[in-house]
């Protein structure tokens, strides 16, 4: 299916899904299949007037207009922060009857704040980017004049090597934002096929 957004075809914004080569890596980590770029000076973004760093975005989109359905893909390698999350909370756990003390809270209450803090970074970075890619998007279907509201949803891709305890630690935090973003997926790249509403070769 082709698509075109004010005179531009959508089709030059198709590009593999893959991670950004890491260091000492030969080839990026990828997966066999295609999206429509969003960031980066090639992506959409750019395309839909939108200057270079101006707003926060996720890398990829499949658009479904016959299910209406946009499925946001950000690639991204987590497990430096989330590890330094996860180190943060075991030091913070040791302390957390004093903190509760100084506060004034219970140390559930206490224990709650803490953990809000130490991901604070991480899921920030998720809804801007979240928020930003459907900014981007609802633009797009002004200018390609779509008569429906889009249904999307987001899904987080992290390297083959990430430990699925880290995986389960980040998804845990982001049931948080279940009631503004719907149910996050984060799944590695080897599994990603299983879960994209369009797979383009």
């Amino acid at each position: 299916r082709l698509f075109i957004v004010s005179g531009v075809n959508l089709e030059q914004y198709r590009q593999l899904i893959e991670h950004k080569k890491g260091q000492g890596e030969a080839k990026a980590e990828s997966c066999p299949f295609f999206a429509y770029q969003i960031d980066g000076n090639n992506g959409l973004s750019v395309g839909l007037e939108f200057k270079e760093g101006q707003i926060s975005q996720a890398d990829y989109v499949l658009i479904d207009k016959q299910s209406n359905e946009a499925q946001i893909l950000e690639i991204t390698d987590l497990s430096n922060a989330i590890r330094e999350c996860l180190i943060a909370e075991s030091i913070a756990q040791e302390e957390i009857k004093n903190f509760a003390r100084e506060i004034g809270k219970s140390d559930k209450k206490a224990t709650k704040l803490v953990i809000l803090k130490i991901w604070y970074e991480v899921i920030g970075e998720i809804k801007n980017k979240w928020y930003g890619s459907i900014a981007i998007l609802e633009r797009y279907c002004r200018i390609d004049n779509y008569p429906n509201n889009l249904n999307y949803s987001l899904v987080i891709v992290v390297k083959n090597s990430q430990d699925s305890r880290n995986i389960d630690s980040l998804k845990l935090k982001l049931k948080n934002l279940q009631p503004i973003m719907g149910n996050v997926e984060v799944i590695k790249t080897q599994n990603l096929e299983n879960l994209l509403i369009l797979k383009m070769v």
